[in-house]
């Protein structure tokens, strides 16, 4: 598809109304994706009066742009910080398993506790809904390999089931080029790959203290 120059479409996540949130909190699906396809439509609709030329769903249905992979992939569980802490043997222990999954102290973090499955469905679901919901153009959204492994890898648990975050970096890549097929094969119009500690990677130098989380 040819876009115009400077064509738009949002890049972050839409706010999850409180009616979304006590569904998700109450187990109940069926009143979840209720509300999640009303609030859905009403996030399409302000994007399409807006003028915006690419439309996204506003990830309604994600905890956040990375750790929804848990509720996605078999071999991924939701650990929070304390959690990790509980399996690690000292704080330097610690200090360093939380430097390596980019960990947030706010929100759980997807840690692979077994192989996982690279057949599994991200955002497949999520897009064919969107495209049924609107005629413009729209954009599939996908957290980074290099963001994931570094987020799934935690040694104590992980690296009884990989030999290093080498070895899990290869499935996770596995994972996504497949999601990408299938969002391809559907008909989607922008993949966008996130990664906000990409930056870091590229310009940090040699003893510089990390500048995200």
């Amino acid at each position: 598809m040819d876009f115009k120059p400077f064509s738009t479409s949002l890049m972050g996540s839409m706010p999850r109304s409180a009616e979304l949130l006590d569904a998700k909190k109450s187990g109940n699906k069926e009143e979840f994706d209720k509300i999640l396809l009303k609030d859905t439509k009403d996030v399409i609709k302000r994007e399409e009066d807006s003028g915006i030329d690419v439309i996204v769903d506003g990830e309604l249905s994600r905890d956040n742009y990375m750790s929804f992979v848990a509720d996605k992939v078999d071999g991924v569980k939701l650990m929070s910080l304390a959690e990790v802490s509980a399996l690690t043997e000292d704080e330097d222990s610690f200090d360093e398993s939380v430097n390596n999954m980019d960990a947030d102290e706010t929100i759980n973090n997807p840690i692979a506790v077994d192989r996982i499955d690279t057949n599994a469905v991200l955002d497949f679901e999520e897009i064919k809904r969107l495209k049924s919901l609107t005629d413009k153009p729209v954009k599939a959204t996908l957290p980074s390999p290099y963001l994931l492994t570094r987020s799934m890898w935690l040694e104590e648990i992980t690296g009884k089931v990989y030999e290093d975050r080498h070895e899990l970096g290869a499935d996770v890549v596995k994972l996504l080029s497949n999601e990408i097929h299938s969002l391809i094969d559907i008909g989607v119009d922008v993949i966008q790959i996130d990664d906000p500690i990409l930056s870091e990677v590229v310009f940090a130098k040699a003893g510089s203290e990390n500048t995200f989380f």
